[in-house]
């Protein structure tokens, strides 16, 4: 756990892993980013298709002041679903498989309003790269849709060493692959970034 400060109150950062703690997460997240389907983050049965990792910091009344869910791609996790059934794999879906945990998507991140300017996104989004790193992920990306404080935002990720596309701009391939689905919407912009490998790994 990592300790963290916040006004008036002490909080840590742990991570939602049980059903109803990630149903929580999913409505605190509702609260503060439009459009959120009810299955935004994966119930546990469905933990390795997207291997998502979802912290969370609450007060000392246990209410939710900021969480996060960084997971594999939708098409990544299509890949992986395809080949937990055992069945004929298409060329296209099985390029995903080599690099599956290879990369990840930051999909949703928001702290409530009274306790934002804490450092409790920033401490969130450095936990979770600290994370994705040790486990051997080598890309993290996402988007930032319109609907969202998009200059804020993209001051925010460009502080944390994300490259961040024009609005114009699609999101570049990133270890080979394209990791957009066909149908998606385009975002305000997309970020991005290639994430070390720890000293005692290759790369």
């Amino acid at each position: 756990m990592s300790a963290l400060g916040c006004r008036n109150c002490s909080v840590d950062i742990t991570t939602a892993d049980t059903d109803d703690e990630r149903i929580a997460v999913r409505d605190f997240l509702a609260e503060y980013i439009d459009d959120i389907a009810p299955n935004a983050v994966p119930k546990l049965q469905d933990d390795d298709l997207f291997k998502p990792l979802v912290p969370w910091v609450r007060n000392e009344s246990g209410d939710i002041v900021a969480a996060a869910l960084t997971c594999r791609s939708q098409v990544a996790a299509g890949a992986a679903a395809l080949e937990r059934r055992g069945g004929p794999i298409p060329t296209a879906a099985g390029r995903y498989l080599p690099v599956l945990d290879k990369h990840n998507e930051l999909d949703l991140l928001a702290v409530r309003p009274d306790h934002r300017g804490e450092g409790l996104g920033s401490r969130l989004l450095t936990w979770m790269e600290n994370h994705l790193q040790s486990n051997g992920v080598r890309v993290w990306f996402g988007n930032v849709t319109p609907s969202l404080a998009v200059p804020e935002l993209r001051r925010f990720y460009a502080r944390h060493g994300f490259t961040t596309t024009n609005p114009t701009d699609g999101l570049p391939p990133l270890l080979g692959r394209i990791w957009v689905m066909p149908n998606a919407e385009s975002p305000a912009f997309y970020f991005y970034k290639a994430l070390r490998a720890p000293s005692s790994q290759p790369a």
